[in-house]
C-alpha cells in the first residue's frame, strides 16, 4: 500500500481512459488530424474494409461510423436522483457520419477522443455527446424513467455554420424536433416525457442540405428513472444499484476490497483474517445511496478496516435511514475487532451508507460493508385514500390550504403541487412530505387563479389520487394585462388571414372572408387603457372604436377589420394595439390577404400562397407539386393513407384553411375506418364559399370546422377523392403521364409554425379533383391530434385482399385492388395458391403466416425486392416470416437487404423460429432516404419467403 498522493490520483484516471478506447476497437488514427475543412484534405477515421475515400465533405461522400451493438441498461445510475448522463450509459446501438461518437466532448474529427470541451453559444458544458450529423443512438431503458432533457445546438467549433435538426423517438414515435438550427442560432432546450417508453432513440439529421460542418451536441444529456426497490427476499448489496455513491479513492468495489483506483482492482474482503465472498469495498470518505421502497425491514453487516492495509487506517461507519442517523460505529482502525451492524429500516425509502476518515485524513482508509444486505417484505402497492374536504383561500399574504386528516396507519405525509391552469403541469411545492394538513402558499403570484393538488403518500412511496382546489390571491398592486385572441382560431392568436375577389366597386357575388375580429383581452388586475390602433396595410377598422377605451379586468374588447386589396395578390400589414400593459405596451396583429382578380379562371393562389404567404406557416412545399398523382413525398409531405389520433383520449380537430374549387360547390369531409366504405360525415362548407380562405359550414356562418372520434385507424375522403390512393380512381393520373404508383389526390404535410418549428401532431391536407390540375388547393384542411398509422403488409394474397387480425388492425395485400404490385418481379407467385389452414405456432394471427410471397420462377439471382413509398427517416420496420414448405433447417436461406444494406445475413426461418409453421418476427432499425423503403430478399438455397411487413411510426 502506498501513501495516496495528489498527482497518482490523475495518473489513475488516465489509465482508465486509455482502457476505455481500447476497448471500443474505434482508435484506428493515423498521424495528426488535420481540418477535413482546410485544403480539401482528410485522414478518415475508418473501421471497414474498404480504403479511405476523398473528403467526405465532397461530392457527398461520406465515412460513416457504427457503433458496436450491446445491450444497455438504463436505469438508476450512481448519481443524485436516479439522473443518468447518457454520456456514463452504454448505447445499445449507434451511428455517426463523421468520426466516433464522443462523450463529454465535441464531434471534432475522425478519431476517437480528439473533439474540443463541447461549447454551444459561449457555454462550456462537461457532460454531454458529441454527434455529426447524420447520428442516431439507442438506449434501452430497463426500468420506468420519467423524462429526457439536454441543451442542444451546433456546437461553437464551426462558428455560425452547420444546419442541423434535432429529434427524439420514443419506442420509434416522434417526440421532439428542434426544428433547422445553425450555429448562429441559440442554444434549444429539450425536456421530452419518456412515461412508458422502453427505447429511447436521439436522432441528428443534415436540416435538408448537406452534412458540411454538421457538428451537433446533446449538452447535459440524461434520462431520469425511477429507482427500483429492492426484492422481497434478502438481498446483498452488492447486487443491487445505487441511487447515488461517491468513494474518496477510485470506484467502490462489489465483492471486494476497495483496492486502487481502477474499478475491480481489489482483493477478497478480509476483517481479522475472515474472508467474505459479498459484500462492499469503499474508502473514507465515501456515501452509497440505495431505494428501499418502504418494503424493508433490516440493514445488517459486519463493518471493519480490510486486512489489506494491515493495522493502519482510522474510519468511523454510519447508517442513515430517511436521512436520520440510525448507526455509527467508534473509531476503528486495522486493528479493531470486527463489528456487527443491524438496523431496523421498517418503512424507509433510502439506505444510505458512509464511512468517514476518522477525523485524521484518509490514508489507507480501506473499509469493508462485509456481508451487507437487507431484508424485504411483499411490496405494498396500495395507494392511500385521496385527502378530503379540500379548501384553497386566498388572501394578500397568500393562498391557504386545508384538508382532513387521512386515517392511514402507514401514511407518511402529504405533497402539495400548484400550476396556473387546471390541466397542468403541476410544480412540486413541499419536497419535503407535510405532516400537517393544512398549508399556506406564501408564494402564490398575484391577480390570477392558481390550481392545487393535494396527495396523500404512505411510507412505502404510494401516492393517492390527486383532491383538487383553486383560489386567486389578490394583486396588492393593480396591473393591467393585455392578452390577443383570434376570433377565427387559426393560424395564431396574433395573425388574421382574410381574402377578397375584385373591385370594391363590384366585387362578384362569391362569399369572401374579408372581415376577421381579434378579440382584446384584460387578463390583469386593472383597468387596460387601449390608447391607439394604428393599421398599416389595405385594412381598415370596421368600426373604428373611440379611443381611449378602458377595458376592466376581466373585460375584453372586439376589435374589427375589413380587408380592401384590389390590385395585389399577396397583401400584408399590420395592426398595433397601444396601451398601458406594462409588460406588453404594444401588441403587433400580423395582417395577411389574398386577392384574385375574378373568381376560378386559374386566378385562384397556389397551396404554398395560401399556406406560407396567407397563414404564415413555414410548411415546405416543392416548387412543382404537380405530379399527376404519383405517390412520392414532396417537401414537408407525409406519405400515409390511414391515420391514428395521436392522444387516444381527445378528439381529432379540423379547420378548413381554405376551398379554391368549382363556386357554388359544396365540398365534403368523411372519415371511414381502414379496411371499412362506411362513411362518416365529418363537416360540409357552404357553397358560396368556393372561392376563400376560412369558408363556412354549409347552412351557418359560423366557419368551417368540427371535431370528431373516429376508430382507431382511419382514413378521410373529401368528396370523390380517398386518402388511400388505392381507392382512387387512377386512369386520368395515367393518362396525364403519371409513373405508378398513382391515385395520391389527397397529400398531407407536417405544419411548422413561424419559426420553422414542427407543431406536433398537426398537418395540412391538400386536395385535388382528379384529372384537373393537381394543384392541391382545391381544399385544404388543418388537422389537430393525429398522427400517420403503421403500415401493415399481407404479403403473398390476391389482388386487392385484406387480413383483420386479432386485435382488429387491417392488412392489406402486397398488390393492391389495381393489381398494382409493390414488388419485383411482378410475376412472383402467391404461394400457397390456396391459403394454409395449418396451425402456425407462436402467434395468434395466423392468417398472416399462412400466405407468403418468394418464388420467382428462373428469375436469377432469386432475389424479390419490395419498393414502398415513404418519407425519409428512420423507421423500426418487422419482417414476419412462417416456413410452410420445410421442418428442417438448412432448406430455405436468404439475406434481407433494406436499402442497400445487408441487415440478416443467411437467414434460416426454420433455424431461427424452431420449427416449419412457426412465425418468426425479425425487427430491423432501417433509415429511408429517397422517398421510398427499399428491400431485398436474395436466396442461396431454395427461394426467399416472407408473409408480411410492418412499418411502425
Amino acid at each position: 500500500m502506498v501513501k495516496h498522493l495528489k498527482g497518482r490520483r490523475g495518473a489513475g484516471r488516465i489509465v482508465a481512459a486509455l482502457v476505455v478506447m481500447v476497448g471500443l476497437g474505434a482508435c484506428n488514427q493515423v498521424g495528426e488530424e488535420r481540418g477535413p475543412y482546410a485544403g480539401g484534405v482528410s485522414y478518415p477515421w475508418q473501421d471497414r474494409l474498404d480504403p479511405p475515400g476523398p473528403n467526405p465533405y465532397a461530392n457527398g461522400r461520406q465515412y460513416a461510423w457504427q457503433g458496436v451493438r450491446a445491450a444497455s441498461v438504463l436505469g438508476p445510475q450512481a448519481v443524485p436522483g436516479g439522473d443518468n448522463y447518457l454520456s456514463d450509459v452504454t448505447y445499445t446501438s449507434a451511428t455517426n457520419s463523421w468520426g466516433p461518437i464522443e462523450k463529454d466532448r465535441s464531434n471534432g474529427e475522425q478519431g476517437a477522443g480528439d473533439g474540443r470541451p463541447l461549447t454551444l453559444n459561449g457555454q462550456t458544458y462537461t457532460k454531454g455527446l458529441g454527434v455529426h450529423a447524420h447520428s442516431e443512438l439507442v438506449y434501452t431503458l430497463t426500468t420506468p424513467c420519467t423524462a429526457f432533457t439536454a441543451s442542444v445546438g451546433v456546437d461553437d467549433e464551426v462558428g455560425s455554420r452547420g444546419s442541423v435538426i434535432f429529434q427524439v423517438y420514443g419506442d420509434g414515435r416522434l417526440l421532439y424536433d428542434s426544428g433547422r438550427l445553425t450555429g448562429a442560432s441559440p442554444t434549444q432546450a429539450v425536456q421530452v416525457d419518456l412515461s412508458g417508453v422502453g427505447t429511447l432513440r436521439l436522432v441528428v439529421t443534415d436540416g435538408g442540405d448537406n452534412i458540411d460542418y454538421d457538428h451537433a451536441d446533446w449538452a447535459d444529456a440524461k434520462v431520469s428513472c425511477a429507482p427500483p426497490p429492492p426484492p422481497s427476499t434478502t438481498s446483498f448489496l452488492s447486487d443491487l444499484g445505487t441511487l447515488a455513491a461517491s468513494n474518496g479513492w477510485g470506484p467502490f468495489e462489489k465483492d471486494r476490497s476497495n483496492g486502487e483506483q481502477l474499478s475491480g482492482d481489489g482483493r477478497p474482503l478480509t476483517l481479522n483474517g475472515q474472508t467474505y465472498t459479498k459484500g462492499l469495498g469503499v474508502h473514507a470518505h465515501s456515501s452509497l445511496r440505495y431505494a428501499l421502497g418502504g418494503n424493508c425491514t433490516a440493514f445488517t453487516a459486519s463493518v471493519g478496516v480490510d486486512d489489506e492495509v494491515g493495522s493502519r487506517g482510522s474510519v468511523i461507519f454510519q447508517v442513515y435511514t430517511d436521512g436520520t442517523l440510525a448507526y455509527q460505529s467508534p473509531l476503528l482502525t486495522g486493528a479493531s475487532p470486527t463489528q456487527a451492524v443491524q438496523v431496523d429500516v421498517s418503512g424507509k425509502q433510502e439506505l444510505r451508507l458512509v464511512v468517514t476518515d476518522g477525523g485524521d485524513n484518509i490514508d489507507y482508509d480501506h473499509a469493508d460493508w462485509a456481508d451487507a444486505k437487507v431484508t424485504c417484505g411483499a411490496a405494498d402497492t396500495t395507494p392511500p385514500a385521496a385527502p378530503t374536504a379540500l379548501s384553497a383561500t386566498g388572501s394578500t399574504g397568500g393562498i391557504t390550504l386545508d384538508w382532513n386528516d387521512n386515517s392511514e396507519n402507514d401514511l407518511a405525509g402529504y405533497r402539495v403541487l400548484r400550476s396556473a391552469s387546471a390541466q397542468g403541469p403541476f410544480t412540486v411545492l413541499t419536497p419535503q412530505l407535510l405532516s400537517s394538513s393544512f398549508y399556506t402558499d406564501t408564494a402564490a403570484p398575484q391577480g390570477t387563479v392558481s390550481y392545487y393538488q393535494v396527495v396523500a403518500v404512505d411510507k412505502s412511496g404510494n401516492v393517492s389520487a390527486p383532491a383538487t382546489a383553486n383560489a386567486a390571491r389578490p394583486s396588492t398592486t393593480a396591473r393591467p394585462r393585455l392578452e390577443l385572441e383570434n376570433l377565427d382560431r387559426v393560424p395564431f392568436p396574433d395573425r388574421l388571414v382574410f381574402s377578397r375577389i375584385g373591385s370594391l366597386a363590384a366585387p362578384p357575388s362569391n362569399g369572401v372572408h374579408d372581415v376577421s375580429t381579434v378579440r382584446v383581452r384584460n387578463t390583469g388586475t386593472g383597468p387596460l387603457q387601449i390608447t391607439d390602433l394604428p393599421v398599416t396595410g389595405p385594412w381598415v377598422l370596421e368600426p373604428r372604436p373611440t379611443l381611449p377605451v378602458e377595458v376592466p379586468a376581466g373585460g375584453f374588447l372586439d376589435v374589427r377589420l375589413r380587408f380592401r386589396a384590389e390590385t395585389t395578390q399577396i397583401n400584408s400589414g399590420t395592426l398595433t394595439v397601444v396601451s398601458n400593459d406594462p409588460d406588453a405596451p404594444s401588441r403587433v396583429v400580423q395582417l395577411a390577404g389574398l386577392w384574385q382578380i375574378e373568381s376560378e379562371n386559374n386566378k385562384e393562389p397556389l397551396l404554398t400562397t395560401i399556406v406560407r404567404n396567407g397563414f404564415g406557416y413555414q410548411t415546405v412545399f416543392p416548387s412543382n407539386i404537380n405530379q399527376n398523382g404519383r405517390v412520392a413525398p414532396q417537401g414537408d409531405e407525409v406519405i400515409s393513407a390511414y391515420w391514428q389520433r395521436a392522444d387516444a383520449a381527445q378528439p381529432v380537430t379540423v379547420y378548413q384553411l381554405a376551398a379554391y374549387h368549382t363556386q357554388g360547390s359544396t365540398a365534403t369531409l368523411r372519415w371511414h375506418a381502414k379496411g371499412s366504405s362506411t362513411l362518416n360525415t365529418i363537416m360540409t362548407h357552404a357553397g358560396v364559399d368556393g372561392q376563400t380562405v376560412l369558408p363556412r359550414l354549409n347552412g351557418s356562418n359560423n366557419l368551417a370546422a368540427a371535431t370528431f372520434t373516429p376508430t382507431p385507424t382511419f382514413g378521410f375522403k373529401v368528396d370523390g377523392e380517398w386518402s388511400d390512393p388505392v381507392l382512387n380512381q387512377q386512369s386520368d393520373d395515367l393518362n396525364n403521364g403519371c409513373t405508378q404508383p398513382c391515385g395520391q389526390h389527397l397529400r398531407f404535410f407536417a405544419v411548422k409554425d413561424r419559426n420553422g418549428q414542427s407543431i406536433p401532431d398537426t398537418y395540412l391536407l391538400g386536395m385535388d379533383y382528379s384529372g384537373i390540375n393537381y394543384d392541391y388547393n382545391d381544399n385544404v384542411y388543418l388537422i389537430r391530434n393525429i398522427r400517420p398509422a403503421p403500415i401493415l403488409i399481407d404479403t403473398g394474397t390476391a389482388a386487392g385482399a385484406q387480413l383483420t387480425d386479432p386485435e382488429g388492425n387491417v392488412w392489406f395485400s402486397d398488390r393492391d385492388k389495381n393489381n398494382y404490385p409493390l414488388f419485383t418481379p411482378t410475376n412472383a407467385i402467391n404461394e400457397p395458391a390456396t391459403a394454409s389452414t395449418v396451425d402456425i405456432r407462436g402467434t395468434e394471427n395466423d392468417a398472416l403466416y399462412r400466405t407468403y410471397r418468394g418464388n420467382v420462377g428462373s428469375t436469377t439471382p432469386r432475389s424479390i425486392s419490395y419498393t414502398i413509398p415513404l418519407n425519409d427517416g428512420t423507421y423500426q420496420v418487422k419482417l414476419h416470416f412462417a416456413d410452410l414448405a420445410w421442418n428442417v433447417p438448412g432448406k430455405r436461406v436468404f439475406d434481407v437487404m433494406a436499402e442497400g444494406q445487408v441487415m440478416v445475413s443467411g437467414l434460416d426461418i426454420v433455424a431461427r423460429a424452431g420449427g416449419g409453421n412457426t412465425a418468426l418476427v425479425v425487427p430491423l432499425d432501417v433509415r429511408v432516404t429517397g422517398g421510398a423503403l427499399n428491400l431485398t430478399l436474395t436466396a442461396s438455397v431454395d427461394y426467399p419467403s416472407i408473409a408480411g411487413i410492418e412499418i411502425l411510426r
